[in-house]
């Protein structure tokens, strides 16, 4: 394997997009959900291009300018090279190789030297794939394949058992990953549920050195961060 699937902190960094058409868009449209600022140069640019500039305008910009292989890039810390010209293309990826930026060329399979994987995320969960060896049918296929995987998991369980886990951590309980597997398996989806286990004879016998309280602790500040989660949200949706 070549590519290894890593996580790129976007936080506080830029990306060049050189190419206004759908190929662009394809990873425009990627880009837009990190925390990049995006700059787009092109001499034209497809309309849902436009449209991301006036959605994101704090950090989604385009300039309209005749690209040629003159074109010089710099202070940018990931490239993406999508033109319609495969000489333009070319001429692109060979001065990224010697600026030593970190860049990929969409329209061919080339020595890229860093690949945006296609992700398909559901609250904490992220997946990320490779599509650059498939077409765009397959990786929707596939993408959608994924989105129907990731609802089969609860998202509240996730979260109790992460509460969980970090006091059993925190309270040096041995086993752990086997209380939380038990747990998981046992396909308790409410947290009044995980509680009532969590009280079970057995359970505080075999770990006599969890209190109840703490649990209660835990599931009830769960409670409280996903009341104000939701009034967040409800916030929003008026504004």
């Amino acid at each position: 394997m070549r590519y290894l699937p890593v996580s790129y902190d976007t936080k506080g960094k830029n990306v060049l997009v050189l190419g206004g058409g759908l190929l662009a868009l394809s990873k425009i449209e990627q880009l837009i959900k990190t925390e990049f600022k995006i700059y787009v140069i092109a001499d034209s640019f497809v309309d849902r291009i436009v449209q991301l500039e006036q959605e994101y305008p704090d950090r989604f910009f385009t300039k309209e300018e005749q690209l040629t292989k003159n074109f010089i890039f710099f202070s940018y810390d990931y490239l993406i090279i999508a033109t319609n010209d495969f000489d333009l293309n070319s001429a692109f990826e060979e001065r990224a190789k010697k600026s030593n930026i970190l860049y990929q060329r969409c329209d061919i399979f080339s020595n890229s030297n860093l690949l945006l994987n296609n992700v398909v995320s559901k609250n904490s969960i992220t997946l990320g794939f490779q599509d650059f060896k498939l077409n765009p049918t397959l990786t929707n296929i596939i993408k959608a394949d994924l989105e129907k995987f990731l609802d089969n998991y609860n998202e509240e369980k996730i979260n109790i058992l992460n509460n969980i886990r970090s006091e059993l951590v925190r309270k040096n309980v041995p086993d752990i990953d086997d209380i939380i597997k038990k747990l998981y398996y046992e396909e308790k989806i409410t947290m009044e549920m995980f509680l009532k286990d969590l009280k079970e004879e057995k359970f505080e016998k075999d770990h006599s050195n969890i209190i109840d309280k703490d649990i209660e602790e835990i599931v009830n500040e769960y409670k409280d961060e996903d009341r104000d989660d939701k009034r967040a949200e409800a916030t929003e949706e008026k504004l």
